[in-house]
């Protein structure tokens, strides 16, 4: 576009907003976790006793470390048998690194298994409650074994089978049987796959020996969540049976084997587990889903059983301890929050993160057709350095001052100090879904003309301009048409016009989310405004 042509410099003045000016300057960092833990570190344990622990205290951003920080359960004596409880990760495998500080991380997960198993020698496990992951494309598939083969190096025993578990399909399940049956394997005592129910697969329950102590785990999948999984009416490979059905013969058949106790796994609503523990007063533990993302640690008796939560997307893990000798008290339990103050990373978690992205790259995850989405407005998106040709001072704005220009670099180095250890991202859908030019973010799929790969587009590379504007082919190619029509040259202007309040309450959100940016809202905008604004009318 010839910049000094008075019509373009209309559409100039007509521009009110650029997507990635709008977004704040603290660049999105998404990592392969589908997201960030949102909220900064804060006191871990909650109350007193045999309830929590002590829990420990993490760090809130912005305060000095402590020289000498709280050593996880440091108040607890040697168990008879500890286990790990963890529950709706939904696929954050480690804190992204969108903002500093972030509770969570299977590496940090890893250190406390160290830090319990091998320098206490206390005996361990660990059960997990399902809802692993977020969706159900080949990246899912792919981080399903990631998750399992770090469950297995961390002694879990069993997982429940979840929603996200079963929205994997049946096929895919019944894939797993021989990987997992031996290590660490699903549990589902009312799920039925290909409406056989002697297939055995997932198992209807397990007796786990933990240094002397002999635990019966089962699961069953809440009645509240299974038409997310089979609609009615719909055909369906994976059926259900009621719980209530199911869990007489399995507590038969665990009593038969003399366990010390008796745990289920619930993966349903919170409601359900209450009425499980009613009707099955055998278990002493129940392990549920369904309840707050930050749960305070404190159990829900009922009777003699304890109701467990632990939160969801691996910020906290739960710590339960049996101490038979105690049989006024026999079990502890406390809620440890996973922050880079008390933990290190596990080496073995980051060589899996490293080999998981690997794998991304090698299949060419970012290109593939499964991620294909077409533009609602039917236009192409033509990259930043077009936009410059005509808005030249908000594109070197954008370029010179802005950490939306060096959004895929980000992905390469992490935040600085990072570089050494940081695990590049730059083939990872789910990251760059923010940190390039024509993807949708929420749903972390690729427009038809969006970024591929620094080879195939490096003109989208980065947070740019139409990521708010909207792809800008017709735009462009009125404006470059000599004698275009006026009405339809006024309409595309138009059509990438966005305001202010857009950007505070509908557009930066779209990568500056809870998760990934949790600082950033709609009170705190006119400070990253101030940052990234652009007035100029060149």
């Amino acid at each position: 576009m010839n910049s000094s042509n008075p019509v373009n410099r209309r559409i100039r003045n007509a521009v009110s907003l650029q997507r990635w000016l709008a977004i704040s300057t603290t660049i999105v960092l998404c990592g392969a976790t589908l997201g960030c833990p949102a909220a900064p570190p804060g006191p871990a344990g909650t109350g007193t006793g045999t309830t929590t622990g002590t829990g420990g205290t993490s760090v809130p951003a912005g305060t000095s470390t402590p020289k000498e920080p709280a050593i996880p359960l440091s108040d607890w004596k040697t168990p008879a048998a500890a286990f790990l409880l963890t529950g709706e990760q939904h696929g954050y495998f480690e804190p992204c690194g969108c903002s500093l500080h972030q509770l969570g991380g299977m590496a940090r997960r890893g250190d406390l298994v160290r830090m319990l198993a091998e320098e206490r020698q206390w005996p361990l496990s660990g059960l997990d409650a399902g809802g692993t992951l977020k969706r159900n494309r080949r990246q899912d598939q792919i981080k399903f074994s990631l998750i399992f083969n770090a469950l297995k190096h961390m002694h879990y025993a069993a997982a429940a089978a979840g929603l996200e578990e079963l929205k994997l399909g049946a096929d895919f399940l019944l894939q797993q049987q021989q990987e997992l049956k031996e290590s660490v394997p699903l549990l589902g005592a009312n799920i039925v796959l290909f409406d056989q129910a002697d297939l055995g697969w997932p198992l209807a329950f397990r007796v786990v020996e933990v240094g002397k102590v002999k635990v019966g785990v089962t699961a069953v999948f809440g009645t509240s969540l299974q038409e997310q999984v089979a609609p009615v009416g719909a055909a369906s490979n994976i059926t259900f049976k009621d719980p209530a059905e199911v869990l007489p013969g399995v507590i038969k058949a665990l009593e038969a084997e003399s366990p010390d106790f008796l745990v289920l796994i619930s993966h349903g609503s919170e409601q359900e587990a209450k009425e499980l523990a009613e009707k099955f007063p055998q278990f002493r533990i129940i392990l549920t889903t369904g309840g707050l993302e930050e749960p305070d640690g404190k159990p829900i008796v009922a009777g003699k059983t304890w109701i467990l939560q632990t939160g969801h997307k691996g910020k906290r893990v739960g710590v339960l301890g049996y101490f038979p000798d105690d049989p006024a008290e026999p079990f502890k339990f406390a809620l440890e929050e996973l922050d880079d103050t008390r933990f290190k990373n596990d080496p073995y978690m980051r060589k899996l993160m490293k080999d998981y992205q690997q794998q991304i790259e090698d299949e060419q995850l970012a290109v593939s057709d499964e991620l294909l989405l077409t533009h609602p407005s039917g236009n192409r998106f033509v990259g930043a350095a077009k936009c410059g040709e005509c808005h030249t001072k908000a594109y070197e704005h954008w370029k010179d001052k802005t950490k939306h220009a060096h959004g895929l670099e980000s992905l390469k180095k992490g935040h600085p100090g990072q570089e050494k250890d940081w695990i590049v991202r730059i083939h990872d859908p789910e990251c760059l879904s923010c940190h390039v030019t024509g993807w949708e973010p929420q749903q972390m799929l690729r427009f038809d003309s969006g970024y591929l790969s620094e080879k195939q587009t490096p003109q989208l590379a980065d947070q740019q301009c139409e990521n708010c504007h909207g792809p800008g082919s017709r735009h462009v190619s009125l404006e470059e048409t000599t004698g275009a029509n006026m009405d339809d040259l006024l309409a595309a202007r138009n059509s990438l016009k966005r305001t202010k309040e857009q950007a505070r309450h509908d557009m930066c959100v779209q990568c500056h989310d809870s998760d990934n940016s949790p600082k950033f809202n709609p009170e705190s905008f006119n400070q990253y405004w101030s940052e990234v604004a652009h007035p100029w009318k060149d």
